[in-house]
């Protein structure tokens, strides 16, 4: 898979770091939910058996998706894991675990106190510490002042999420090439229809499948 150099070899592709093509996209499961930091676990292959994980881990990678009509679809994150695990061949094998920057927030944490701000202008606030913050606040409700709001040897991941769960505003990202946005909602009329994925079919799992084309093939509800 590797060495081809036909569609199907260049489908999937992955921007790191390191200079073009030192590692080279084998795998990646995706796992996301609403108001959760996704996690991407890739597997990477290289000719080059001593990478340096210090120029790979809290560096920001994103892997190209190609889909129909020509178009793209990235899964953009932070490499929050770096590991080497064995060899493919003459390739080795190396895995990593990709993260939102909103991960970096659950690695630090502050006692302090928000005077008359609403949860908004707090959340404003925390993310202006962190230089990889990227976000979007898309609400409409409108928020009351807090007298006072106190953090208190939280993370400001664990105290973010605490008072937007208050507020009822929850969160997805949007993923572009080279960058992720986290996106602060609070109605489902903030939603709209991604790209050419406003109807996925459905294939049960003893049909005969196109390998060409994308579809759903299991759903459950709790």
């Amino acid at each position: 898979m590797v060495r081809r150099e036909d569609s199907m070899a260049r489908l999937m592709q992955i921007t790191t770091p390191l200079a073009e093509d030192v590692l080279l996209f084998q795998r990646l499961h995706v796992y996301e939910e609403l108001s959760r930091p996704f996690e991407h676990q890739l597997t990477l292959l290289s000719a080059q058996k001593d990478i340096n994980l210090d120029d790979v881990l809290g560096k920001a990678v994103s892997v190209q998706l190609g889909i129909p009509k020509g178009k793209f679809r990235y899964f953009s994150g932070y490499v929050s894991r770096f590991a080497q695990s064995g060899m493919v061949g003459r390739y080795y094998r190396y895995t990593a675990t990709s993260r939102p920057w909103l991960w970096f927030l659950s690695r630090t944490a502050d006692c302090r106190i928000f005077q008359e701000m609403t949860v908004p202008d707090i959340i404003k606030q925390v993310f202006a510490d962190h230089p990889t913050a990227d976000f979007e606040l898309k609400l409409s409700a409108s928020y009351h002042k807090w007298n006072y709001c106190v953090q208190y040897r939280e993370t400001d991941f664990n105290f973010v999420s605490r008072l937007m769960e208050q507020e009822g505003i929850y969160y997805y990202f949007r993923h572009d090439k080279g960058r992720h946005t986290m996106v602060l909602v609070d109605s489902t009329s903030a939603h709209s229809p991604y790209g050419d994925y406003g109807t996925i079919p459905y294939v049960v799992p003893e049909r005969v499948r196109r390998t060409d084309q994308e579809y759903i093939d299991s759903w459950e509800i709790s």
